[in-house]
């Protein structure tokens, strides 16, 4: 069933008005639906029978209520059968015999194929549910997904109390289970302490509960040690043995209340559902801390790191100050006559002296001078290797970094505050000329130093690993197991649709890249690029002018779309997708529910607060308008309002003129923040702390997918994971800037079914990278690098296989991968296979953008018009985050899904507005031109100042047919 209209699966009575591309697509017959209706002989029958049908294929159920028909169903299915449409009040009045009723309802299951629920399949229902429970928390998603396993089997929908009462006990049976596996974990006794102990009131007023769920003050030596204390804290408790075998997100589902309960109502809870609450929050608060703790190690460490350079540069310059005022000694004594040479060369040995070393100073290169001042850090550096015994780190005896870890423990426990003589070094040739040295003291420090690099690294590349964490856990608990892989393997390589031998790869591969070679040196002979010095010269592609009667045609179209506020435009899209029944999982309970929603999901997508929407709109509370937008956070329903936006806007029909809906292109847009906002980091473009939001926008301008990112770090894994999440459209291409590119996440991304399109900086130091024997032109030669071994993809094709087909089905995220196996992760068979594959078909692409012009074009408009979006979002949300807001990841998350919210509805809007003003004057604004407005202007639409939220106008389809609540206006 197409994405719009699954909402209507299982409804009892015709839904509240009925759109007509809803009723032509679900009440229009196909031939077999006709000859189930022929059979009857009067119109009335055929009517009825008609009617079953088509809301058989609407609900998925039979139509038995006594409520009206709606006049626009008759009338069509009255043209279907070429009568007279009756004038009907319900299905009593067409049904006078219940048996008829019940014989046309079985000729319309016949038609469509349907059955009623055998014993068999109840027992299969009930089976599939208990699986579901442990995917979907909420009863309302497992209801959704009961009904969805009824469509796909072919059964009858069942009735909303028994699918429900069915969903209830599946929820309940798996709940048991996790019950019993907490107290398992820790014991009876432990678990009746808990709301004691989350309750109890620290010395600065707080609870237990809100210190373990404030976030760090900072990142400095307090806000490390007041971090690892929590954990302790945590661990104290049990969390570290709450094995619950859950999935990541089930986790967060099942401790969300716990991250919104006040404190007071903790002695109030009650029942089963009290320790499982309380059990996942604690499970999911260690896992969190402890990778907000590693977080902040990595942090230190390369602030350390920063500081020693900082310090090393400045040791440079003083060296050459101090080397340039010898040199005038030195000239002056020379020019001095007066002295005798016996005193000159004293004077000479005097000047010399502080300049000779007084041993071996092993390393004079930069990175060797930056790692002597890093040995000198030695608080800063005693401090965070302290934390990481804290945090218990999982890591082979053999390994380097427990060797290190071992040998500073053993000098710890001695006191001596020195590297005993003889102790080996683990790190490799370029430490050992800092921990060899004769100064034994300033040897610990070189060792300590060369422990926490060796840390930042292991951490990286998942060689040290934590059993309590989210993102740190080791490599082989985020991949398919390696036995089910062998088992199942055949069946993950189909999915990935990739030959399962990489001798077939390789050769497909040589094929592209031969093709890609005649491309680039076409485009060489006919001057569109160019090489010289043995560099490329790609010359930028000239703008198309502007025609000056596109620009009056984008004038008088927004002329006729016209203005608008802010709120009637959210309430005109939100009655013709009904995301607010997404955001609330049900429909409104009144209006005054609805214009609250509407005022949070403002104040959550844009720079304003609660307060400021309470200031701005009449007759509502800043406490109501922060408790709606608490609740929005918590429910983490904003992507599924966004879907219902997205599927609205690819219907419209001038959609199809501004693309094709197979490309998109990923970007990051920062916002600003305050520097107190612990995910914030400096944006050196603009200058200010930051955080980002990351977001795919399709090539017909709508955002597929964001999401909550880190600024300063690689953005590939961002690009992919977005791209294969969603389920709106099936992706070719994606274009990226350098920022989301790498060699092995364009191998990533083709194995698991799309290809990344990079616009790269620093074009003229590019090379074509390539296997040795191909046939190379000779013009290419001075850019070509036959560097890459297909041995290497040989080799570890399988593990690259592996670690794709578990990104594809969901085991690991994208994001995680290209953190795991990035440039730290060398030597990593898996890791070279996807290296020297990226390579190769990074060349293949530069065959397709260096070769064809309007590729490249294309490829940079797609760049641009998610840049233009960007503008968009921009006005939308134009002040900084505050230091109270976006502390969590659910806050972050909820700002960057609220802002694409709001980011798509008003490009809905323009779009249907576009569309309406075509279809009247298709003489004044013909599709060539159309092609090129694009839908994310926002000039005429008012986002501040006194807003009127009115949901009269389409308060039946928003309320599902509700009467107005006593006392409450519709205008407020």
């Amino acid at each position: 069933m197409d994405a719009p209209f699954r909402q209507y699966l299982g409804c009892e009575r015709f839904p509240e008005n009925l759109t007509e591309p809803e009723v032509a697509h679900f009440f229009s017959l196909s031939e077999v639906d006709r000859r189930a209706v022929r059979r009857r002989r009067r119109p009335l029958n055929r009517l009825g029978v008609a009617l079953q049908v088509g809301f058989l294929r609407l609900t998925g159920a039979p139509l038995n209520s006594v409520e009206m028909i709606p006049p626009q169903v008759l009338a069509h299915l009255g043209a279907e059968l070429g009568i007279a449409p009756p004038r009907l009040a319900s299905i009593r009045a067409l049904y006078r015999r219940h048996r008829t009723l019940f014989e046309h309802q079985d000729a319309a299951k016949q038609a469509l194929g349907l059955r009623d629920l055998t014993e068999h399949g109840e027992r299969a229902l009930n089976g599939f549910l208990r699986r579901e429970a442990g995917d979907k928390f909420l009863v309302d998603e497992l209801e959704q997904a009961a009904r969805a396993w009824l469509r796909d089997h072919h059964y009858v929908q069942l009735p909303t109390r028994r699918l429900r009462s069915s969903a209830s006990g599946a929820r309940r049976h798996y709940d048991g289970g996790l019950l019993a596996g907490a107290v398992a974990a820790v014991g009876t006794e432990q678990t009746k302490v808990w709301p004691l102990e989350l309750s109890e009131t620290m010395p600065n007023g707080k609870t237990r509960l809100e210190w373990l769920r404030d976030s760090p003050a900072s990142r400095k030596t307090k806000g490390l040690a007041d971090h690892i204390a929590k954990i302790d804290f945590l661990k104290k408790l049990g969390a570290d043995r709450l094995h619950l075998g859950l999935a990541a997100g089930m986790l967060k589902a099942q401790a969300r209340s716990m991250l919104y309960r006040k404190p007071a109502t903790l002695k109030r809870m009650r029942g089963e559902r009290k320790t499982i609450e309380i059990a996942c929050f604690l499970r999911l608060q260690l896992l969190r801390l402890t990778d907000g703790g590693l977080g902040m190690i990595d942090y230190r460490i390369a602030d350390l790191w920063r500081q020693a350079r900082t310090r090393a540069e400045a040791a440079v310059e003083d060296e050459l100050r101090r080397h340039q005022a010898l040199v005038l000694q030195l000239a002056s004594l020379v020019d001095d006559e007066n002295t005798s040479a016996s005193v000159a060369r004293d004077q000479m040995r005097t000047m010399l002296a502080p300049f000779l070393p007084a041993g071996a100073h092993g390393q004079s290169t930069k990175v060797g001078r930056v790692r002597r001042e890093l040995a000198t850090a030695g608080r800063g550096a005693s401090e965070l290797l302290g934390a990481v015994s804290s945090i218990s780190l999982d890591l082979p005896s053999t390994h380097p970094l427990a060797q290190a870890l071992t040998t500073l423990d053993r000098v710890a426990a001695s006191e001596m505050g020195r590297l005993p003589e003889g102790t080996a070094n683990p790190f490799g040739r370029t430490w050992a000329f800092l921990i060899d040295q004769p100064d034994r003291e300033a040897a610990f420090g070189g060792y300590r130093a060369a422990t926490l690099m060796l840390l930042k690294r292991s951490l990286r590349n998942g060689q040290a690993s934590v059993d309590h964490s989210l993102e740190h856990r080791a490599p082989e608990d985020r991949l398919i197991p390696k036995a089910q892989w062998q088992k199942e393997r055949a069946r993950f390589v189909r999915n990935l649709a990739v030959p399962a031998k990489p001798e077939a790869t390789i050769r497909w591969i040589k094929d592209e890249l031969a093709m890609a070679l005649k491309a680039i040196d076409a485009a060489v002979s006919r001057g569109d690029i160019r090489i010289e010095n043995d560099r490329l010269v790609v010359p930028k592609l000239k703008a198309a002018p502007e025609d000056e009667r596109l620009k009056a045609i984008r004038r008088e179209l927004f002329a006729g779309v016209g203005k608008i506020q802010l709120p009637d435009l959210l309430i005109t899209i939100d009655a013709a997708t009904r995301f607010c029944w997404a955001l609330l999982g049900r429909s409104p309970a009144s209006e005054h529910e609805l214009i609250i929603l509407y005022a949070a999901l403002i104040a959550l997508g844009s720079d304003l607060t609660a307060a400021d929407m309470a200031r701005m709109t009449l007759n509502i509370e800043a406490d109501a308008v922060g408790e709606m937008m608490r609740r929005i956070e918590a429910n983490g329903r904003l992507p599924a309002a966004n879907r219902l936006v997205l599927d609205h806007f690819r219907t419209l029909p001038v959609t199809r003129l501004w693309g094709g809906g197979i490309q998109a292109s990923a970007d990051m847009m920062s916002l600003d923040a305050t520097r107190r906002l612990w995910t914030a980091r400096h944006d050196p473009r603009r200058r200010t702390p930051a955080v980002g939001t990351y977001t795919h926008v399709l090539d017909q301008w709508v955002i597929l997918h964001d999401q909550a990112v880190v600024l300063n770090r690689r953005q590939a894994g961002a690009a992919i994971e977005g791209a294969l999440r969603h389920e709106a459209v099936d992706l070719h291409r994606v274009a990226v800037d350098t920022h989301g590119h790498t060699h092995f996440g364009m191998a990533l991304a083709n194995l698991v079914g799309f290809d990344l399109a990079p616009r790269l900086a620093g074009m003229n130091k590019r090379k074509l990278y390539l296997p040795r024997g191909l046939d190379v032109p000779a013009s290419l030669r001075p850019i070509v690098s036959e560097t890459v071994s297909t041995s290497a993809i040989t080799r570890g094709w399988d593990p690259l296989l592996r670690i794709a087909a578990s990104t594809k089905s969901g085991w690991c995220s994208a994001t995680y991968v290209l953190d795991r196996f990035g440039s730290a992760a060398r030597g990593d068979e898996a890791f070279q296979a996807g290296d020297a594959f990226g390579r190769l078909l990074l060349t293949r692409f530069l065959g397709a953008y260096l070769g064809d012009p309007a590729f490249r074009g294309m490829n940079d408009a797609l760049l641009s018009q998610g840049e233009s979006v960007h503008t968009l979002q921009r006005a939308i949300y134009s002040g900084p985050i505050g230091a109270r807001h976006g502390r969590t990841p659910e806050q972050m998350a909820a700002i960057s899904s609220g802002l694409t919210l709001l980011t798509n509805v008003i490009m809905t809007w323009n779009a249907t507005r576009i569309g309406e003003v075509r279809a009247r004057m298709p003489d004044t604004f013909p599709d060539h031109h159309i092609m090129h407005i694009a839908p994310n202007a926002h000039e005429h639409i008012n986002t501040k100042g006194v807003i009127t939220i009115d949901v009269s106008p389409h308060r039946d389809r928003l309320l599902g047919g509700k009467p107005p609540a006593a006392g409450i206006r519709s205008v407020i």
